[in-house]
């Protein structure tokens, strides 16, 4: 069994009162090893981003099935879809989601105090998840204090402290210029390289270009589903 696998995933949402349903994925069979570096692509609206609330166990599918490291996710409670957001799932947003008045070894260990993990543990794994971005020197500057490529260096370090084995990156580069996009996708490459599967929703070809997996979605279905054969090139 793959570490991911969709079948026949459909979501559906209505607006208003139900007069009218718009498909955001119709029928997305797929699977991704473990150790995978995937990007999805696509426009706005083809459902790359439905996908990835999906695959984070954000949201559920309409029909179909989705399965986790051998969990079916439609069948889990509420508490145990968080347990394993928690515990297996890292997550890297476009728009870093930092708390500013925090400096960034607090950042970083925001997950570990909503998990319960007691403080001087939880401030070691934070400063060890910033040693692995390349910020160790800058711990206790606040967001305000860093450059948009060290406060997104700082959510990947938040990301990683929970020791994940999956992390679903969104638009991870969007708002940095391309030295810094760079310097985030070099970091997310050094992840999988050490065997964390990453999965990144993009609409950047430069982006993807790192990853040696591309899918690309076009109104709620996967039109291509391709592999590198350099495993991946250099933006």
């Amino acid at each position: 069994m793959s570490f991911i696998e969709l079948k026949d995933v459909h979501k559906v949402y209505s607006t208003g009162r139900g007069s009218v349903r718009i498909n955001a994925l119709s029928g997305v069979t797929l699977a991704i090893e473990e150790g995978e570096f995937v990007s999805i692509m696509g426009h706005s609206g083809s459902g790359k981003s439905t996908l990835m609330n999906i695959l984070g166990c954000l949201d559920r599918p309409t029909s179909g099935e989705y399965i986790l490291d051998g969990h079916v996710v439609g069948k889990l409670s509420s508490d145990q879809l968080a347990d394993i957001r928690n515990r297996t799932i890292g997550f890297v947003f476009q728009s870093f989601n930092l708390l500013q008045r925090l400096d960034a070894v607090s950042n970083v260990e925001m997950p570990l105090i909503y998990a319960g993990v007691a403080p001087r543990e939880r401030r070691e794994a934070a400063g060890e998840a910033l040693e692995m971005v390349g910020l160790g020197g800058r711990m206790r500057h606040c967001p305000s204090e860093l450059s948009g490529g060290e406060q997104q260096r700082v959510a990947i370090a938040r990301a990683l402290v929970g020791r994940p084995r999956l992390v679903l990156a969104d638009e991870p580069t969007g708002n940095l210029d391309s030295a810094a996009s760079r310097e985030i996708m070099e970091i997310l490459r050094g992840l999988n390289s050490d065997g964390m599967t990453v999965i990144v929703v993009t609409h950047e070809p430069e982006v993807a270009a790192y990853t040696p997996r591309v899918l690309r979605f076009r109104d709620g279905v996967c039109v291509e589903d391709s592999l590198a054969a350099t495993g991946g090139a250099r933006a």
